[in-house]
């Protein structure tokens, strides 16, 4: 099998009941459809797209939120050999028309009819453009072509395509079965910190790749359901989408917002999601929440068994082996160090999981199994605490320009602070200052190279030659140490690195990390390049701390004003100091000796990207002033 609709196409004739996707209908109830309504509708509209003369090479814009609708569409295009090109909702009018622009599309799908009246609007910008296929009803629109642009109905279109699956259907099949692992997939605009967006080109194979690359990291069995929680448009999470659609599982969907996806995890009761940390945070920032509004014996239980368990799980990580071994360590004397704790924490443990963590484990549903974290580095403290509950996360790691995924922590040896094993066929090696291969344990940029690497930027061999070496090397941009079990942990990104007066070179995303999971820090940037010391901006979760000042009883008078307080400054001091410390294993040139508290949020197209990464460029011009005057 070379393509991912070739793979599709297999699950819906070997076994044609099997449940594809769950989804919620206007009501808010669960409807599912089968393979082979799946597999089906897809041909349907494929046949649809034929009629505005999609065809091998064109490319199909794809302007929508993760959805039921959203498959459909991403592979009727393939399934025609076209390649399509999504992004978000959250795009901004000038990426709108340099994307849909610059890879001349003639046909765009939207999902709201606000998306289409924005693409109507950059017509000017978007020369080729001639369909606009609606996913919400156009029940309240009368018009039908605006500006020359013809306005299709989805479901509409798809009733056509239905129409001629008997009479036409072979058509489809014979493209399909052309279909070569080189052929164009999809071009993936990164939203990236800096200047134009970058179209990253992914083929067939990267996706063919990852979806059986990806089994050998867990062990999924078909009908079981994945939960779709992510911006299908990301990466990460489009890569899901063929592991679930290529191998028979059942993906539902849902959204990244707390009361909706906790909800569907009760309702659809999934074995696996997918997330990027700040969900999995957020999640454990409400468990605690809940926690200590409870207050008395409720919080001195949770707090205690949420010890025992996490020193359990770290001596059952020693005695079994899955401690990163970043030092040579003898794993004998691991063991043998670990089995009497292990022995006398056990009772605790078992209590434990009945008092405490099986109502944290219930908040994912009876069947879950296990959830990828991916987009960027887990929090330790996190990390742990979901062990210590039984729960497995499983690390991931990759970049758009790699299709995404490089490596992923395995079910049956997730070592905690690695993303475990390059994948199946793929090479990996970390390079130091000096241009050698470096050893465990040693800091240095990491590259890949293998069949699931990008063909290029679009259009831009410029860029495509900074990062893609002429034998095909990957430059991650990323900082990277081996263990000496070739798994290997992501610690910093080699362009966020500051280097102080003292020449000392410092990787703020750890710092960041370890200060952003406290529950009333929103966001945290690190500066300090040519200073004598760190130095940070924060910005409070105006929630949280509002809700401490009411409870505390504190007088003020504003936002800002208790933001200038001092209470509050203390407050942030020591969250400082508790969490980038010797203990945390910061060295001293590491510690923030000055911080500033934001009265305003960061924005995506602002201080951050579409991805939530922080911009920091932009951040250090906006906020120079106060940086200023933190030195």
């Amino acid at each position: 099998m070379q393509t991912t609709v070739q793979l599709v196409r297999r699950i819906y004739q070997e076994d044609p009941q099997l449940i594809a996707q769950i989804h919620r209908d206007k009501q808010g109830k669960l409807q599912n459809l089968t393979y082979k309504e799946f597999y089906q509708d897809v041909i349907a509209f494929a046949l649809a797209l034929q009629e505005f003369g999609v065809k091998e090479e064109s490319m199909v814009g794809l302007l929508a939120e993760n959805c039921q609708k959203w498959a459909v569409a991403d592979l009727a295009v393939m399934a025609l050999r076209a390649a399509d090109v999504p992004r978000g909702r959250d795009i901004t009018d000038k990426e709108i028309s340099i994307i849909y622009g610059s890879t001349q599309c003639e046909v765009i799908f939207v999902e709201r009819l606000v998306d289409k009246d924005r693409v109507i609007a950059q017509k000017k910008e978007l020369k080729s453009l001639k369909h606009i296929i609606v996913f919400e009803d156009l029940e309240n629109s009368k018009k039908t072509k605006e500006r020359g642009v013809s306005i299709h109905s989805f479901s509409q279109l798809l009733e056509k395509g239905r129409e001629k699956i008997e009479e036409k259907s072979s058509q489809i099949d014979k493209i399909v079965d052309a279909g070569l692992k080189e052929d164009l997939a999809t071009i993936i605009f990164t939203s990236g910190t800096t200047g134009i967006p970058k179209g990253v080109m992914l083929s067939q194979h990267n996706y063919v790749n990852q979806a059986d690359s990806i089994l050998k990291c867990i062990a999924v069995s078909r009908g079981e359901i994945w939960l779709s929680i992510l911006p299908v448009w990301h990466s990460f999470e489009r890569c899901i989408q063929y592991v679930v659609f290529c191998n028979g599982l059942t993906m539902a969907y849902s959204k990244p917002i707390g009361p909706i996806m906790l909800q569907d995890f009760k309702d659809i009761q999934p074995h696996y999601t997918t997330a990027v940390p700040r969900i999995w945070e957020a999640v454990y920032n409400s468990i605690h929440k809940k926690v200590n509004a409870a207050g008395g014996i409720k919080k001195m239980m949770f707090r205690y068994f949420v010890g025992i368990g996490s020193l359990y799980v770290s001596m059952q990580q020693r005695g079994k082996g899955t401690i990163p071994r970043f030092k040579e360590r003898n794993r004998i004397v691991d063991f043998l160090v670990a089995i009497i704790p292990l022995m006398l924490l056990w009772p605790g443990k078992k209590l434990g999981d009945v008092l405490v963590f099986k109502t944290v484990k219930g908040i994912f549903g009876s069947r879950f199994k296990s959830g990828i974290s991916g987009g960027g580095s887990l929090q330790k403290k996190i990390d742990k605490f979901f062990q210590a509950a039984g729960l497995i996360l499983l690390e991931g790691y990759g970049l758009t320009e790699s299709g995404p995924v490089l490596a992923v922590r395995t079910e049956w040896k997730p070592e905690v602070g690695t993303v475990g094993p390059e994948f199946p066929n793929m090479e990996v090696k970390i390079i130091n200052e000096r241009g050698e291969s470096c050893k465990p344990g040693e800091k240095g940029v990491l590259y890949a190279k293998g069949c699931q690497i990008m063909k290029g930027y679009y259009k831009n061999h410029e860029q495509t030659a900074e990062v893609l070496s002429e034998d095909g090397w990957l430059n991650s941009g990323d900082l990277a140490v081996w263990t000496y079990d070739r798994t290997y942990a992501i610690v910093g990104r080699a362009k966020d690195t500051i280097v102080l007066l003292g020449g000392e070179n410092i990787e703020p995303v750890p710092i960041e990390k370890n200060l952003s999971s406290h529950p009333l820090i929103e966001h945290v940037v690190v500066v300090g390049q040519d200073q004598k010391y760190l130095a940070a901006l924060i910005v409070p979760n105006q929630d949280g701390l509002k809700e401490l000042a009411d409870q505390e009883k504190w007088s003020y008078n504003d936002w800002e004003d208790l933001l200038e307080s001092s209470v509050v400054n203390e407050i942030y001091r020591k969250i400082i100091v508790d969490n980038i410390g010797s203990r945390q294993g910061f060295k001293s040139f590491e510690q923030i000796y000055k911080f500033k508290l934001l009265p305003q949020k960061f924005e995506v197209h602002k201080e951050l990207s579409a991805k939530q990464e922080l911009k920091r460029h932009k951040i250090n011009e906006f906020y120079k002033k106060e940086i200023d005057r933190l030195y």
